[in-house]
Formats: structure tokens, C-alpha cells, sequence
């Protein structure tokens, strides 16, 4: 017998997103996480399927579906979800055809368009390659996973195949039903710190008067304009910049992803013209070992206010965003009370999107998933391109969504920073249907030589930085 629930506290900022972008459709958001892993060895497909029905069986997330959307959503866990794997068989093709198939089931992944009414929120492929070898491809909406759910989900998986064939013992239950899973998350962002109301003054503090602010300005999109365009480009730091980041690190007494964030602030600060920039990040959300064996969204997004003096050392922002991560951290709040603590009118404002609390984006990669041992196979994790056959359309184009969502798809689509685990590089991501390579190009440039100087002349202040490009933003608005 299942029973209509709430969200989830983690849920909560995900699902005002996903409706503020798009109130009647949120699945046309395509706000998915994916899993591509490469199986070596023999595999038995019957039993892979078993298992992953087993997986489907332990985790009520993966039997969620949505009875209630809107500002009041609520969900039902369905007693009985059949495994939706599909098993594309691809041989007897040659490689080139092979990988071709490969990149357009990533792009099928990466844009589909979940009907949150309907079981289950989230879809895999097996592929045959050889008699040896296989592609396990994932993906799953939003609301049902985060990126450490697709680890859980893995070696849950193979944990259970293991079990059926054989060669080990099936996982105990877990225990915890999708009630439970919220009260698990209720008590790691309220207990062991500051109490809510303290919580809530906080962010109430440090982040109002809100005022909507688009950093990286762009034209309104064209009736046709894709708005799931992402692009992502890399960069890589110097051998000389690589050396110098932790020791750098270390003498500022924070860490490499600290000094990363805070030369990131100087950059927007410096293009943007303005001394105070707030940028959002996330959390993994899992403080308990309970929490890390849980499939669902568990991630929190944070948001780290810093002002940068153009007069002021650029080392004394290092110190600035260190404290000011810190204390978001010890905050950390369900979305809900944030959003009310910042902007008492939330409720009817709603969908009222966290989007509206930061400047810009910037995060770390997740951590590499390990390679997994079972009987006669051995899975790795791999990056596949996702790439459309010719010819394909546009999953959401600016004409699909009701006009007053567009400012938002706007910030959805500006670029973020995404860092490398190992801090040696990253990724710029950004919609290229609103900001073209030369604003990439120039802010990767710009990124590199402020890095450059926090690691090797700290004193110098922010308005005796001369950068590579040194544009404003305002000089690559879109056309």
C-alpha cells in the first residue's frame, strides 16, 4: 500500500528550479544526472537484470513518481516498479558504428523528458559491444538522484549480481523507507549546530536585500533558441600553477579549492565592476555512513557572499571566502527557509528559484568512482560524449516555455566553473545558444592569470591586476 509524502528537505531547492523553468512541464527542464561504465569480462545478462530489479526492489527513489505537481508537490513510493534496462545489442557492428550508437544514446540520456506522474523517474542501457565487453549507461531525473546516488546505484548493482550468481551474499535491507530517508536529511541539516531560527538569521543576514542579478549579460533568446545548449570547455592550469596551488594553500591556511573559489571571485569582481559577488556552490549533503547508502537527491546548495576591495591584498580574499564557506556550511538550511528567511513573501512569489540568491556558479567535480571487481568482470567508469545524430531537433527551444520562465533558463544556461578533483584544471559550461566561445575564451584566460598571481604574489590588489582579456562583461553581451 503506498502513501502520498512530501518531498524530501533536499528535494525541495531542485523541484522550485525545475518549476520555475518550467511550471507545467518540470521534466522539460532536463535536469538529469548520468552514468556511463564499461563492463570487461564475461557477463551474464539475465543475471543483471535480476540485480537491478534487486536495486529497484531496496531503493523507494527509484519507485517514486509524482502525484501532485505545482508549489505543493507530493509523491508516492510504488510497492512494484519494474527494471526499465534495455539491452541494445551492437556486436556484430563495427567500432566506428559502434561508439556513433554509444554517443547518440548518451544525448538520448542527457535530454529526455521525464513525465514526473509517471514510474520509474530514470532509465539504463546495456550494450553489447562484444562477447566481452558492454557500455552500462544510466540516467535518472533530478529529483530521484545526485551524482553520489549513481555510485550507490552501481555498486549496489554489482553487489547483487555477485549475490545472484552465486558469489556472495545478498545486501541486507536497508532499513529505511522514503519517510525515513527525509528524517534522515531533516536531522543533518538542523542537528549538531547552530538551531534553525539561528540558521535561518543567518542567511536572513548575509543574503537580503535579494536583488536579481544577471553577471554575464545576454540579448533575449530567439523564439528557436536551444536552451539545453550546453557546451563545456576545458582548461588546464600551467605545470609552474599546479606547482605552486598547495603550498599557496597551505600558507593561506585553506585548501585548493578554497583558493580556487577565491580567485574566481576576483575575476567577477574585477569584470563585473562590483566589490561584492555572491557565489553558489553545493554540498554532498551525506554527513552520516546511513545517508551515503541511500539512493535519492541529496545535495545542498550553499551561497558564499565576499567583498573584494580593489585596495586590499588579493590574498586577504582567500582568507575572506574561506570563512565565508565555512559559516555557510555550519548554516546549511532546507531550501524553504532560506527562501522565507530572505524573502518573507516566498510562498506567494513561488516558484521562487535559489538562482535569485547567487551571481555565479562554482563547484567541484565529484570525486573519481573506484573500479569494481565481480565474478569474471571488471567495471570502470568512462566519459561518453553525448552526441545527436544530424538532422535531430532541439529538446526545448525559448518558443516551449512560458515567457516570464525565460530570465530564469538565462541564469540556468550562464557559464559555471566546474574544478577538477585533483584542482589541476576544469570545465567552463554555459549555454552557447546565449554566450559565445570569445566570453569563454576571455574568462578562461582571465581565470588562469589570477590564479597565477594568488600563487605567486598574494599582495598584489585586485585593482593592479592587468588581465589577458580584461573585458567587462558588458562588452560580449550576445547579439
Amino acid at each position: 500500500m503506498s502513501s502520498i509524502l512530501p518531498l524530501a528537505p533536499s528535494q525541495q531547492m531542485m523541484w522550485e528550479f525545475m518549476t520555475a523553468l518550467h511550471p507545467a512541464r518540470p521534466g522539460a527542464t532536463r535536469l538529469v544526472v548520468v552514468e556511463f561504465r564499461r563492463l570487461r569480462g564475461t557477463l551474464d545478462a539475465a543475471a543483471l537484470r535480476r540485480a537491478m530489479q534487486d536495486v529497484v526492489d531496496r531503493h523507494d527513489a527509484l519507485r517514486m513518481r509524482f502525484d501532485r505537481i505545482g508549489t505543493r508537490p507530493a509523491v508516492r513510493i510504488l510497492p512494484r516498479v519494474a527494471s526499465p534496462l534495455e539491452y541494445v545489442d551492437l556486436s556484430g557492428e563495427p567500432a566506428p558504428v559502434q561508439q556513433a550508437r554509444i554517443e547518440q544514446i548518451a544525448y538520448e540520456h542527457r535530454t529526455v523528458e521525464f513525465d514526473p506522474g509517471r514510474a520509474p523517474l530514470w532509465r539504463a542501457a546495456l550494450i553489447r559491444l562484444s562477447e566481452t565487453e558492454h557500455v552500462l549507461a544510466l540516467c535518472f531525473f533530478h529529483m530521484v538522484s545526485d551524482g553520489w546516488s549513481c555510485r550507490v546505484f552501481v555498486e549496489d548493482l554489482f553487489h547483487a549480481y555477485a549475490a545472484r550468481l552465486g558469489a556472495g551474499a545478498p545486501q541486507p535491507p536497508l532499513g529505511v523507507d522514503f519517510s525515513g530517508l527525509g528524517a534522515i536529511q531533516e536531522a543533518e541539516l538542523t542537528g549538531g549546530g547552530p538551531d534553525a531560527a539561528t540558521r535561518a538569521g543567518y542567511w536572513r543576514d548575509q543574503l537580503r536585500p535579494v536583488s536579481p542579478y544577471q553577471l554575464f549579460p545576454a540579448s533575449p533568446p530567439a523564439p528557436d533558441a536551444d536552451l539545453s545548449a550546453e557546451v563545456a570547455t576545458r582548461f588546464a592550469f600551467p605545470a609552474e600553477i599546479n606547482a605552486r596551488l598547495r603550498p599557496a594553500a597551505r600558507r593561506a591556511r585553506t585548501s585548493p579549492y578554497v583558493l580556487l573559489l577565491a580567485a574566481y571571485l576576483v575575476l567577477l569582481s574585477h569584470r563585473a565592476g562590483r566589490e561584492r559577488i555572491v557565489l553558489g556552490t553545493t554540498t554532498l549533503g551525506r554527513e552520516s555512513p546511513l545517508s551515503q547508502r541511500l539512493i535519492c537527491q541529496f545535495t545542498n546548495n550553499v551561497y558564499v557572499p565576499v567583498t573584494i576591495s580593489p585596495d586590499a591584498p588579493i590574498g586577504d580574499v582567500v582568507g575572506a571566502a574561506h570563512a565565508a564557506l565555512t559559516a555557510a556550511i555550519d548554516h546549511v538550511a532546507p531550501f524553504h527557509r532560506v527562501a522565507s528567511a530572505v524573502r518573507p513573501d516566498f510562498p506567494r512569489l513561488r516558484p521562487w528559484p535559489d538562482s535569485h540568491l547567487f551571481d555565479a556558479w562554482f563547484q567541484s567535480a565529484a570525486s573519481a568512482s573506484p573500479v569494481i571487481h565481480c565474478p569474471g568482470l571488471q567495471v570502470e567508469p568512462i566519459d561518453v560524449t553525448a552526441r545527436p545524430t544530424p538532422g535531430t531537433p532541439a529538446p526545448v527551444v525559448a518558443a516551449d516555455v512560458p515567457a516570464d520562465c525565460l530570465p530564469t533558463w538565462l541564469k540556468r544556461g550562464s557559464p559555471i566553473v566546474v574544478v577538477d578533483d585533483d584542482r589541476t584544471g576544469g570545465v567552463f559550461i554555459r549555454n552557447r545558444s546565449f554566450f559565445d566561445d570569445e566570453l569563454v575564451r576571455g574568462l578562461i584566460d582571465d581565470y588562469v592569470a589570477v590564479v597565477s598571481t594568488l600563487v605567486t604574489d598574494p599582495g598584489r590588489c585586485p585593482g593592479q591586476l592587468r588581465l589577458p582579456d580584461g573585458a567587462c562583461f558588458f562588452d560580449h553581451v550576445a547579439g
